[in-house]
C-alpha cells in the first residue's frame, strides 16, 4: 500500500511540474503571438504588416525584449516609419546597445523632427558587476582548459557550484536580471546575457560538473514576468532537465579536421512529405510545448533561421546553427544521411 501511495504522489508531482511550465500572463501570451506573427511577416517580406504588428505587440507589454525592439526598428526603417524607428533606436541606446558611429546620420537625416525620449530605466551597475564576477568564475578554468574539460574536472565542479549557488541567491534577492536592470551585453549580437552561461553549465547531462542547481523554477517565474525570452527559456529548460521539449528542427553545420566548414543542413522531415508517424507525433508534441511558453512552431523557427543566414539585419533566435565536429569524414557522411542540404531545398 505504501508503494502505491508513493507512486500516486510521484505522479502528482510530475503532473504539477509539467503544468507549471506554461506562460500564464494573458498580456504576454498575446505579446508573443503578435511577435511571432510579425517575424513571419518579415520572412515573407511583408514589412508594412510586420511594422503594424510590432506596434500592436508593444501596446500589450511595456518592456519589449531588445530582440523585438531591434527587429521592429529595422522593419520601421525599411518602411520609412522613421518616427517609430527613432523611438526604438533611443530605447536600445538607453539599454546600452552600441551602434556604428554613422548609424544615426545614415538613417535619420532630420533628428529634430522626431520626439526625444528620456531614459526611464536605471541600470543597476552593482548587480551587473556581481553577475560579471560570477561569469568570470564560471569561465576561468574553461578558458584554461582550451576544450580539455576532463583535465579540469575537479576545478569545474568546484567553480560551477560556487557560480550557480551564488547566482541563485542573487536572483532570489534582486529578481531575475534582464536588459532593463543590467543593460545589454556589448558583444552579443543575439542579445544573449553572459550570466545565462552559468545556467547553461547546470545542464542535467553534464559529464564534467554535476548539476548543483536546477534553474527551471526561476526561469519560469522570469518568463511569466517577461524577463526572459521564450526561445532562451526553452533552450535553458531543456538543458537543465535533459529534455528535448522545445526544439526539433535545427540547422546543422560540420567542421572537418582540416577546418573546412560544410553548411547548412536540416532534418529530412522538415519537408512534410518525408514525415513518418513517429516524427509527426514528436513534432506535434514539441510544437504544443513550444506554444505553452510563447514560442512559434519549430517549423517556423527554422524558416526564420534559414532567412537569417542571408539577412543579418534581423535577430530571431539565439539557436541559429548547431555545429558538429567529427574526426572522421566518413562519420560526417553517415550523419548526413538523415539530413538535406538547404541549398537543395525549397524553403
Amino acid at each position: 500500500m505504501k508503494q502505491s501511495i508513493s507512486y500516486i504522489f510521484l505522479f502528482i508531482s510530475i503532473l504539477c511540474n509539467s503544468q507549471a511550465l506554461e506562460l500564464k500572463d494573458k498580456n504576454l501570451v498575446r505579446y508573443y503571438e503578435l511577435i511571432n506573427e510579425a517575424e513571419n511577416k518579415i520572412v515573407n517580406n511583408e514589412l508594412l504588416k510586420a511594422n503594424s504588428l510590432y506596434k500592436e505587440a508593444f501596446r500589450e507589454f511595456k518592456y519589449p525584449h531588445a530582440k523585438d525592439l531591434h527587429n521592429s526598428m529595422r522593419a520601421a526603417l525599411k518602411t520609412n516609419d522613421l518616427e517609430a524607428a527613432y523611438a526604438h533606436y533611443q530605447t536600445l541606446k538607453c539599454l546600452g546597445k552600441k551602434f556604428d558611429d554613422d548609424f544615426l546620420i545614415n538613417n535619420f537625416k532630420n533628428i529634430e523632427n522626431y520626439k526625444t525620449i528620456l531614459c526611464q530605466d536605471k541600470i543597476d551597475l552593482n548587480y551587473k558587476k556581481s553577475l560579471d564576477s560570477l561569469v568570470n568564475i564560471d569561465q576561468h578554468y574553461r578558458k584554461l582548459s582550451r576544450g580539455n574539460y576532463q583535465a579540469y574536472k575537479d576545478d569545474l565542479t568546484k567553480i560551477d557550484s560556487i557560480a550557480s549557488v551564488n547566482l541563485l541567491k542573487l536572483i532570489r534577492k534582486k529578481g531575475f536580471p534582464n536588459e532593463y536592470n543590467i543593460g545589454l551585453e556589448m558583444k552579443s549580437w543575439v542579445y544573449f546575457h553572459d550570466f545565462y552561461l552559468i545556467i547553461w553549465h547546470q545542464l542535467a547531462s553534464n559529464l564534467y560538473s554535476p548539476q548543483r542547481v536546477n534553474f527551471s523554477d526561476e526561469i519560469m517565474k522570469a518568463l511569466n514576468k517577461g524577463k526572459i525570452r521564450p526561445d532562451i527559456a526553452g533552450f535553458l529548460l531543456d538543458l537543465n532537465n535533459n529534455t528535448k521539449n522545445y526544439s526539433y528542427f535545427k540547422i546543422s553545420q560540420f567542421v572537418a579536421n582540416d577546418g573546412k566548414i560544410d553548411c547548412c543542413y536540416v532534418s529530412k522531415d522538415f519537408l512534410p512529405e518525408n514525415r513518418t508517424e513517429v516524427s509527426l507525433k514528436k513534432i506535434r508534441e514539441v510544437n504544443e510545448k513550444r506554444k505553452q511558453i510563447g514560442l512559434s512552431s519549430t517549423e517556423d523557427e527554422v524558416r526564420k533561421s534559414i532567412f537569417y543566414l542571408n539577412n543579418k539585419d534581423y535577430v530571431f533566435s539565439n539557436n541559429v546553427i548547431e555545429g558538429w565536429n567529427f574526426n572522421n569524414s566518413n562519420d560526417i557522411e553517415v550523419f548526413k544521411k538523415n539530413l538535406i542540404k538547404l541549398d537543395d531545398t525549397t524553403h
